[in-house]
């Protein structure tokens, strides 16, 4: 039922209903008396038109007017006319909305033809002639598409030029609220540029229309003109794209076009007609403004007058002064109702018989977008099938993205490609770590994708404040069909893609792990991962020495999260380690004020953690790292916090109270953090005697502090639990002694017995020492023990000592080359049947022995675990580098 079909059949029931009134009410009543109070308004149009009285005032009344007056005189007229008119009296109702939106060229609503016929339907009796004739001939020609001239246009309140809908066989469905929000808009005339936009067939001309025609019956519409020009040189058909003849391509034909509302020889441009329009109220609707350069808008902007408003539809917006609206697919439902609707108006029945739920997933794969709707449906009523209809969707893809996805820059377009190769929904920072563009590019992009309708942006489902943003369906169908991405490219994001997640997955493993290790960033929300792969990315950097880098990935970390304490953090250590200690501690200062907002301790704690670190030992402020490191262990109460507020403490002569902690972490350490609190233990009994000789000159006090140091790390050495430094700890812990023992009023003859006890476990692990630190000193801190003892046992063992001391005696350390094959001792760290490992400090990565290097094994006792036990052992370096030992002789198990 199209608009010219429903044309005649409202106008035939005017046309009886008029008849009616002449025959039977005015065949004796004057038309003042017959027509009473709608006698003067309809007597004021007939002058209007300049007719003259041999035109009734009958032919001048509206339809409802009509009716009405027939009621009124329902008595004098025939019992059965009147017993209809008065039964369908509320169909009138339905009825004149209808007519006058046919009339006089407003959209028409999904319901409309139905309608119409059903009210028609309902007046049967002989009185209704011209109704029946039309009824039968609708019946009988359904091509038959009758001439009509559409009344009231040039009587409109506002003068318009508004072309006819094209929606009018469905109505407008699922426009509705954006319909009422833009008129909303519009009236109150707070924003002088509104633009639609959105992907292309969204719907944005259809809302625009019934946008313009709601204004034009709105009481309280400001406007006294609204004109309209499209810019559309594309139609999008069920055959093809075909160009559109005589298309307006320009803002200066658009200019002539819109003058002609006035003046149909109107032949100026721009300045004509801000002329011709000055001091009118003027809403400028322009349609499909994608296709003209942005600068030539706002250069209309500027020089039509001011009362002039705006109204555009534009897949990618104008860029300045708008307010925009923009719209979305079709919600499932309103889909759905216009699949069926469209459907039915086209008479497509395999389509209308289609199930509810064949409907859903036809409108579904159709993005819900109307125009993917209406354009399926014509291809199948145009003879394709169904299921081919659904797959070769290229020509309305091509439509509705290409020009588009043509008027990106290549940095958008490579946003575009992450997008499609990730196929989900991301985060900025995602992207921001996925891509080589900068941030601020990458937010350029976004918005010029999100205004090319080619992305859609939407709240993270946990009701965070994050958005993610993913491509459209379209555009998805468009780069899948119609212009395929390279599968390399696509395959290098992917890649990228797994190695973040990699990286993720390493940062929450060592955070359960390593808790306060420096390489672990922390993390607020899952939406922190890809700011802490940045900062993580960063420490390990700074880590090889590349601190240009790391620091340029701190600040690119800044920019996409610059309230994340962890930024600051991280950067504070890197700046620390380069020695920058004003910049580390501004960056620490900043990170603690924001670790203090909003957090339940723990934040505060690991930035109080690494800046009292930081204020230990590079800016030697001792006790300002007490007060933070007590935060951080007040939080975590760990053996790696004990371990550093114990260290501090010893550092600002807190030796009790320090020791104390360093005793409580040592036993509650696991791993590597037994090995750093055991020798922070040992440096803490050496550092407590060097205070006691020098500051408080209690020597034999002091001695016995320094013997204490040594006892417990020498025992973690023979243990296996040991490194370098552990082992220049204990050395230095003998060196002090020696001075203890040999300062002026100390009688060291009666400390005898714990020297040679001591000079004999250091004698016997000279490999291990000659590496340390301490070794450089330690031969003349010996020198003057010979010197100083008569004790000849103690003697003679340092003579064994500095004579395996002369040969490396002025070198800083031994070089693989120079070892010498010495006897080593260790302990078996592995076992694995028929090969093991030793532990020794000089050995990073430990001695492999085969079994058949043990010289003093219990035959028979191959099954025997040698894990523990403590050897003497030969090693020698492999032309690999690796260290291997071909001599092995067991002394005895870790447990004796």
């Amino acid at each position: 039922m199209t608009r010219s079909r429903l044309y005649v059949l409202v106008d035939s029931v005017e046309s009886d209903m008029r008849n009616a009134l002449l025959r039977y009410v005015l065949d004796h009543l004057d038309e003042e008396s017959a027509l009473g109070p709608n006698y003067e308004k309809a007597n004021l149009r007939r002058e209007a038109d300049g007719l003259g009285e041999p035109i009734s005032a009958v032919q001048f009344l509206d339809m409802r007017e009509t009716y009405d007056v027939l009621n009124r005189h329902r008595e004098t007229l025939p019992a059965d006319l009147g017993r209809e008119l008065r039964e369908n009296t509320p169909s009138m109702d339905l009825l004149v909305p209808v007519r006058n939106r046919v009339m006089h060229g407003r959209p028409l609503q999904a319901d409309d033809p139905e309608t119409a016929v059903s009210v028609c339907r309902n007046f049967q009796t002989r009185y209704w002639p011209t109704l029946k004739e039309v009824v039968d001939h609708l019946d009988a020609d359904p091509t038959w598409e009758p001439a009509f001239e559409m009344q009231g246009r040039r009587s409109d309140r506002i003068l318009h030029n508004l072309p006819l809908s094209e929606y009018d066989e469905t109505g407008l469905i699922g426009r509705s609220e954006d319909c009422k929000k833009i008129v909303s808009h519009l009236v109150k005339r707070r924003e002088s540029m509104i633009t639609i936009t959105g992907e292309g067939g969204i719907g944005k001309t259809a809302t625009a229309l019934e946008v313009a025609y709601m204004l034009i019956d709105e009481v309280t519409s400001p406007y006294e003109c609204i004109l309209w020009v499209s810019l559309k040189t594309e139609r999008l058909t069920a055959s093809g794209v075909v160009g559109i003849v005589n298309s307006i391509r320009d803002l200066t034909g658009a200019a002539r076009k819109l003058g002609q509302a006035f003046d149909i020889d109107f032949r100026g441009g721009i300045n004509e007609l801000a002329e011709a329009l000055e001091g009118i109220e003027t809403l400028l609707i322009i349609d499909n403004l994608e296709t003209v350069d942005g600068e030539e808008v706002i250069a209309l902007y500027e020089r039509l007058p001011d009362s002039v408003s705006y109204l555009f539809t534009s897949r990618v917006g104008v860029g300045q002064f708008e307010r925009r609206i923009h719209l979305g697919p079709l919600k499932e439902k309103d889909a759905s109702g216009l699949f069926r609707q469209f459907a039915r108006s086209r008479d497509v029945s395999r389509l209308v018989r289609l199930t509810a739920n064949t409907v859903k997933e036809v409108v579904k794969r159709l993005r819900h977008s109307p125009l993917a709707i209406r354009w399926y449906i014509l291809a199948v009523e145009a003879g394709e099938q169904p299921n081919l209809a659904l797959v070769n969707q290229d020509d309305l893809l091509d439509f509705c993205v290409r020009s588009v996805y043509d008027g990106m820059t290549q940095g958008t377009q490579s946003v575009v490609l992450a997008l499609f190769a990730l196929e989900r929904d991301v985060t900025f920072d995602e992207l921001a770590i996925l891509t080589d563009v900068s941030i601020d590019s990458l937010r350029r992009s976004i918005h010029e994708l999100l205004t090319g309708s080619m992305v859609r942006l939407e709240n993270d489902s946990d009701g965070s404040l994050v958005s993610k943003v993913g491509l459209t369906e379209a555009a998805k169908s468009y780069l899948r069909r119609v212009n395929p991405l390279s599968s390399a490219d696509v395959s290098a994001i992917q890649e990228q893609e797994q190695s973040f997640r990699r990286s993720a997955e390493r940062r929450r493993n060592d955070e359960k792990s390593r808790k306060l290790a420096p390489i672990i960033v922390r993390t607020r929300t899952n939406d922190d991962e890809p700011v802490a792969h940045l900062l993580r990315k960063s420490l390990l950097e700074s880590k090889e020495g590349n601190f240009e880098h790391s620091l340029t990935l701190i600040e690119r970390a800044r920019s996409m999260s610059p309230d994340f304490w962890e930024v600051d953090r991280v950067q504070g250590f890197v700046l620390s380690v380069l020695g920058n200690i004003d910049g580390a501690n501004s960056a620490y200062t900043a990170a603690l004020r924001k670790a203090r907002i909003g957090d339940d301790g723990l934040a505060e704690a690991v930035v109080a953690h690494f800046f009292s670190g930081h204020l230990a030992r590079r800016v030697h402020d001792t006790d300002k790292a007490v007060e933070y490191a007590r935060i951080a262990h007040k939080y975590f109460n760990s053996a790696e916090t004990a371990q550093a507020l114990g260290s501090y403490l010893i550092w600002t002569l807190e030796f009790s109270e320090g020791q104390h902690y360093l005793e409580w972490a040592l036993d509650n350490a696991e791993g590597r953090a037994e090995l750093i609190t055991l020798t922070a233990l040992v440096d803490s009994w050496r550092r407590w005697s060097e205070y006691l000789l020098n500051q408080e000159h209690r020597a034999s006090d002091a001695a016995e502090k320094a013997h204490a140091g040594f006892s417990i790390g020498e025992q973690g050495m023979r243990g296996g639990i040991s490194d370098l430094r552990l082992v220049d700890a204990v050395l230095e812990s003998f060196s002090q002694y020696i001075r203890c023992i040999t300062s002026p009023g100390v009688d060291g003859a009666a400390r005898d017995a714990q020297t040679l006890f001591m000079t004999k476990l250091v004698s016997k692990q000279l490999f291990a020492f000659e590496a340390c630190r301490e070794w450089r000193h330690f031969p003349g801190s010996v020198g003057k023990l010979k010197r100083m003892t008569s004790n000849s046992e103690i003697q003679e063992l340092c003579d064994r000592i500095l004579e395996y001391a002369r040969p490396v005696a002025d070198s800083d350390t031994a070089s693989p080359e120079s070892m010498r094959d010495d006897v080593a001792e260790g302990v078996v760290r592995t076992w694995c049947g028929t090969y093991g490992f030793i532990a020794h400090p000089r050995f990073p990565d430990n001695v492999f022995f085969p079994g058949s290097a043990v010289d003093n094994r219990v035959q028979g006792a191959e099954n025997d675990d040698l894990t523990g036990c403590r050897v003497m052992f030969i090693p020698k370096i492999e032309a690999d580098g690796r260290s291997r030992a071909n001599w092995v002789h067991i002394e005895s198990s870790d447990t004796e």
